[in-house]
Formats: C-alpha cells, structure tokens, sequence
C-alpha cells in the first residue's frame, strides 16, 4: 500500500466517523425535541397548561392582598419577582386602590409595519 492510498483510507475513515456523529447528534436533537414537544402538548390537552395555571393564582393571590390591606403589601409570584401594591405607578395603581378583586390583564401590544 503506498503512502497515497493510506493517506486516502484515513480520510475516508474520518469522513463516515465525522458523518455517523453528525447524523447521531441531529436524531437525538430531533428525538428530544418530539418528546418535549410531545409533553408540553400532553399537558395542554388534559387542561394543565402550567403559563395559566401560575399567573391565575398569583393574581388571585395579589387582588386578595391588596383587599385586605390599604397600606400596600408586596408579595411574590414563583419567578421571584415582587409585586409592590402599594406602589404608585400609572393606571395599575387606581386599579388596585378602586378595591375591584376583577382579573386585569396587561394591555394589548399595539405594533405597526412599515
């Protein structure tokens, strides 16, 4: 065997061990993300969506707490994040201090195309 044909044999070799990894590593990513895929939408069938479920009971949570206290109480969501219901910032503020336990949602994104 000369030189050359060794040469081209490790080449070869390298080019399907280079190949085999790349197809290894794209059916894994493509395997792990039906199966994450898969649970999330297991959940959102059955009625479990996790998004929902979090921000209906820190709002509950919050509304309750600014009913029972004027003098502004904070408490905190599972991110970690407080909220301050004694602050004193635009129209969240006369929404809490009107003493309404309704459900607010955040105003709608306005965005325009150019």
């Amino acid at each position: 065997m000369t030189p050359q044909e060794i040469a081209r044999d490790h080449a070869n070799r390298k080019r399907e061990r280079i190949h085999r990894i790349r197809v290894r590593v794209a059916t894994l990513t493509v395997t792990l993300f039906i199966a994450v895929f898969a649970v999330i939408y297991v959940q959102m069938v059955q009625g479990h969506d996790p998004a929902l479920s979090k921000s209906t009971t820190t709002s509950a949570s919050s509304s309750a707490a600014s009913d029972s206290s004027s003098t502004g109480s904070s408490s905190t969501d599972s991110f970690g994040f407080s909220d301050d219901s004694g602050s004193s910032s635009g129209s969240s503020s006369s929404d809490q201090s009107s003493g309404s336990s309704s459900n607010s949602s955040p105003a709608p994104v306005q965005s325009s195309q150019s």
